[in-house]
């Protein structure tokens, strides 16, 4: 079984579009790849990188007028992806991340629609299934994380999918994911779990998220801000 999970190329992409955009060249980077991925429909390394490369636009953009608008391209992208791949691990993520923590912060997140919230369960979902028949992954915590927020959001009881949670943190593997870029985004979920609290999780998330991503510079300053205890 072939599933397209993160590859090294995601994180630098990520990356690109990261820099491009503090110095206004995103958007010139993402009409080239609209043009690759219309030239090319059914390519789907093509659409691929243009529903990376639209999420990680949004990155600062909180707040901003625009950024409507490009969660809703980014979502319709992954569609796209996930019309020619249902098992595109990234596509698959990236539309309930933006459905559920889009924009975010660490430790926050914004309160989308019933609809919007259906959805991400729905994917997230997809993604536990599919996750249980491939050999673990270190980031795929993030999809058990996303579901407690779901539920959270939606109002409803997290008492299943925090227990999910905290028995996939116990079984592993807890070892540094290693991509600096897109980890900013991958980690989102246990961040905003671990500073939410309840459940009694934070001490469990926390010990997760230095493990997991204790290099990157955000996670390290909730750390240190948010005591576990």
């Amino acid at each position: 079984m072939t599933v397209r999970l993160i590859t090294r190329a995601d994180d630098e992409l990520y990356s690109l579009i990261n820099t491009a955009g503090k110095f206004g060249r995103a958007a010139k980077i993402l009409s080239t790849l609209e043009r690759e991925r219309a030239a090319a429909p059914d390519d789907l390394e093509a659409a691929g990188r243009l529903a990376l490369a639209q999420m990680a636009a949004l990155v600062g953009m909180a707040g901003d007028m625009g950024a409507h608008a490009i969660v809703t391209d980014a979502i319709e992208s992954c569609g796209r992806v996930l019309a020619l791949d249902p098992d595109h691990w990234v596509a698959r993520y990236a539309r309930a991340r933006l459905r559920t923590l889009a924009p975010s912060s660490y430790g926050s997140y914004a309160v989308q629609t019933d609809p919007g919230l259906a959805a991400a369960r729905q994917d997230l979902k997809y993604l536990v299934e599919l996750q249980e028949r491939l050999p673990p992954q270190a980031y795929f915590t993030s999809t058990y994380a996303a579901a407690v927020i779901v539920d959270r959001l939606a109002g409803v009881s997290d008492r299943d999918t925090l227990g999910r949670l905290l028995e996939v943190l116990r079984e592993g593997p807890l070892e540094p994911v290693g991509l600096p870029a897109i980890g900013a985004v991958l980690c989102e979920p246990l961040a905003t779990v671990y500073a939410s609290g309840g459940g009694g999780a934070r001490e469990s998330v926390g010990a997760a998220l230095a493990a997991l991503y204790g290099d990157l510079p955000a996670v390290t300053a909730l750390l240190r801000t948010v005591p576990a205890r």
